[in-house]
């Protein structure tokens, strides 16, 4: 941070599964979402902010830890070594909240993520959060559309929904009522750092009207507003057995979801307004990633037996190959002291950037020894730092653009797999213990996975429309192998492990 440019209070406000492609900043003329427009009008647009670690464990490790992780475990909870931004935020005199309804956080095998925090509003109830058992025997047929491709999926997550009467009872309403509450109560604190984090526009896609038929005129009650990605068995089945009617009406559900937490966002617009927060606050809006929602399927037939479309994408979620489609993430920013007025910035960013941008803000300054670049400098009209940024999930293949290209690096099943921890190590593990990782002054466990299959590589133009995107890595072999030489060297930098040069063709 510029040594002239004063703290701020921060909000940092997290969507989860939002696509850039249904705001109205990124071009959408067709879905509602003014009160992000607002942000937008008011602050600076990022246009090449692109996913880390994928998918929502990950994601939120990066940012509350600043280490891209993807290359050394997966999904998991904080390592002992990790000083999670809400620590330094309270090192700095601020106090910290965390407002969410995002239920990996309470669930086993995701802890300490929000532990750290002085106060933490959890709201109960999303997808399958362990929360109302009440018998429910009269189960509406949308339900019963869920259990059809997800079995029991349905009746989980409708116990803990059956009571809702209006849209006040839903989720991301819920939370920006709670971050509003909030705010009136505590916006005279000496300084700030409060988190919201909404699980929604995540699915299921279920929402009450007037949002269920705001962007559909075909409801029929057959349609799954929660289509299966996540058992291969499953998703196979109903993308063998939908429509493309079906496929239109789910997109329809999560638009209609997308308007209604926009809605819900205005209620903290105007505790800010209210009490001139705007003068001392940064405002950061992001997502942990995007979502697949079948666009690229020109055809039922297109479907593989590995249920990929003809792109090679699972056209449901947020799986490799990570297209820019879901991994090119919103992120605008709200700062009182520096660039704003509706500006765009091109620089390539990522996820794993937040974390020192937040300390920046707040006054703590960055840590260098992270994967972590603070922005702030991009908003005091610096160049970029990055010149290539990368992306992917453990076990799985390796993403990568330097704003021409994008190339989905896809990995080798014949190369060997560790996962690196500092925790406990799965019962007839076959892991040594030693110090792995680079930059920590900390023993941990290597652990061997074995191996996980073959994918191929793909590269395409950066300008390429969403979901036409053409594969050029045959046509162009000399491309493809500088980008290739370029991210050998950025993840080696990094503190890649040896053996992932080999598994992903590096």
């Amino acid at each position: 941070m510029s040594a002239n440019t004063p703290p701020t209070n921060v909000i940092f406000i997290l969507i989860d599964s939002c696509n850039r492609h249904y705001l109205s900043p990124y071009g959408c003329k067709t879905v509602h979402t003014p009160n992000i427009q607002q942000l937008a009008d008011r602050g600076v647009t990022f246009t090449n902010h692109v996913i880390g670690s994928a998918p929502c464990m990950p994601a939120r490790r990066e940012i509350m830890t600043g280490r891209q992780e993807f290359l050394f475990r997966g999904w998991g909870h904080l390592e002992p070594y990790d000083i999670p931004m809400a620590v330094r935020c309270r090192q700095s005199g601020a106090i910290t909240q965390m407002i969410t309804d995002h239920y990996h956080y309470w669930e086993n095998g995701a802890h300490g993520y929000i532990e750290h925090f002085d106060g933490c509003e959890m709201l109960r109830g999303h997808e399958l959060d362990f929360w109302k058992t009440e018998l429910q025997p009269n189960e509406p047929q949308w339900v019963d559309a869920i259990n059809k491709y997800r079995p029991g999926w349905g009746t989980r997550y409708y116990k803990n929904v059956a009571k809702f009467k209006s849209e006040d009872d839903f989720f991301s309403p819920k939370v920006f009522t709670k971050a509003a509450e909030w705010l009136d109560t505590n916006y005279n604190q000496k300084k700030f750092f409060l988190h919201i984090e909404s699980f929604d526009v995540h699915e299921p896609f279920h929402i009450p009207e007037p949002y269920k038929s705001m962007y559909t005129d075909d409801l029929n009650p057959e349609y799954t507003c929660w289509p299966p990605y996540q058992d291969n068995a499953q998703r196979l089945n109903f993308l063998r057995n939908t429509s493309m009617a079906e496929l239109a009406y789910i997109r329809a559900q999560y638009q209609g979801k997308l308007t209604m937490l926009d809605k819900a966002l205005g209620k903290v617009w105007a505790m800010m307004d209210k009490h001139n927060l705007w003068e001392n606050t940064s405002v950061i809006l992001t997502a942990d990633h995007g979502h697949e929602l079948a666009e690229a399927i020109r055809s039922i037939d297109e479907i593989d037996s590995q249920a990929r479309d003809h792109t090679l994408r699972n056209p449901f979620g947020k799986h490799h190959p990570h297209y820019l489609s879901h991994a090119n993430i919103p992120l605008l920013v709200w700062h009182p002291h520096l660039m704003n007025g509706g500006k765009r910035i091109d620089s390539l960013t990522c996820t794993v950037d937040m974390y020192n941008t937040v300390l920046d803000m707040i006054g703590f300054g960055s840590d260098n020894t992270l994967h972590s670049h603070s922005i702030l400098p991009l908003l005091s009209g610096e160049k970029q730092t990055r010149d290539l940024t990368y992306w992917g999930t453990f076990a799985e293949g390796i993403c990568c653009t330097d704003g021409n290209h994008v190339l989905l690096q896809g990995y080798n099943s014949q190369s060997p797999l560790n996962l690196y921890t500092s925790l406990a190590v799965p019962p007839g593990a076959n892991a040594k213990f030693g110090k792995f990782i680079p930059n920590v002054d900390c023993m941990g466990w290597q652990i061997p996975l074995g191996h996980t299959g073959d994918f191929p590589s793909i590269m395409y133009n950066r300008n390429d429309p969403l979901f036409n995107e053409v594969n050029i890595i045959d046509s162009k072999p000399d491309t493809a192998a500088a980008l290739r030489r370029r991210l050998r060297e950025r993840i080696s930098e990094d503190g890649c492990p040896p053996e992932q040069f080999d598994r992903l063709g590096l």
